[in-house]
């Protein structure tokens, strides 16, 4: 991934742990959880992205829809460049998606196929990550823009919980994880590249909390401060760092990528908070419904 592909990845680093939860059990009772599909479903973030020089370079959409296989789920983030950037790097068109399956039982989404997609200046690349649960192997391919595709194969392992971006994002918000607290370190699973199989989240203490609220112009809403740590080939960064604001009730509100070469710290922040229709259906393309292998 080269620095083009900065804007894209920014809002797919963030997942959260939603809190809460309405309760329908009786008063004297803990009050029980919703679950992950009836807490998330038809959900839509609307971020704005930019960075010191220019304050908005960039657009991003994330959602969570109904797919026209039962009990299989598409989580997806998609963006664009805008104005001089765009200009600059030609059309700029990207794409994170997952298809996942819900497991009722475990409460949390499980992936089957996580595909990336850049597009600029009508020239397009891939990676497709294929969770092949039935032949016990994950199926790591990548494409370029001039038809090839490289395939490498690792085994599924039966103790291992696996994770692509965005199904991890999800599940953190869903506290699959465990539930959120100051000062606390999570490590979770994270199965995108050879070399990277976990992802360890920092959540810092009130008082780093407001020393860092106190940089910010729009302090509404951030109420927890997390720093975490990913390849630096991922987001072009010379440090491969990650830091953001999530809300008390867990809504990723802004993140950082640090030191991203040519551009600096570049930010994305949330704008808009929708619920749209959860009864709303996406086709599942044959390309990837092809790949779709459960047990």
């Amino acid at each position: 991934m080269n620095r083009r592909d900065c804007i894209r990845f920014i809002l797919g680093s963030w997942g959260f742990f939603l809190i809460g939860p309405e309760s329908f059990a009786r008063a004297a009772m803990k009050p029980e959880r919703r679950s992950m599909v009836d807490r998330f479903l038809g959900e839509e973030l609307i971020y704005h992205i930019g960075y010191w020089l220019i304050s908005r370079c960039g657009e991003g959409k994330v959602s969570f829809v109904k797919t026209d296989l039962p009990g299989i789920y598409r989580v997806s983030l998609q963006g664009r460049a805008i104005g001089l950037i765009d200009a600059l790097l030609g059309p700029l068109r990207y794409s994170y998606e997952s298809y996942a399956r819900y497991s009722k039982p475990q409460d949390r989404l499980e992936p089957l196929v996580f595909q990336l997609m850049r597009r600029r200046s009508g020239r397009e690349r891939r990676r497709m990550v294929i969770f092949d649960y039935a032949a016990k192997e994950i199926v790591f391919s990548r494409t370029r823009s001039n038809g090839e595709t490289r395939v490498r194969r690792e085994p599924i392992k039966a103790d291992r919980i696996y994770e692509d971006y965005l199904t991890l994002a999800y599940n953190f918000r869903h506290g699959c994880y465990g539930p959120l607290k100051r000062g606390a370190d999570y490590q979770m699973p994270l199965h995108m590249r050879k070399q990277m199989k976990w992802v360890k989240l920092h959540s810092v203490t009130e008082e780093e909390a407001e020393k860092q609220r106190q940089k910010e112009t729009i302090q509404t809403d951030k109420d927890f401060f997390m720093q975490f740590r990913v390849d630096r080939k991922d987001i072009s960064s010379g440090s491969g760092e990650v830091e953001g604001w999530i809300s008390s009730k867990a809504i990723p509100v802004k993140g950082t990528l640090k030191d991203v070469i040519l551009f600096g710290d570049l930010w994305g922040e949330l704008i808009e908070r929708r619920l749209n229709d959860p009864n709303r259906v996406v086709a599942i393309p044959d390309s990837v419904k092809s790949k779709i292998h459960l047990l």
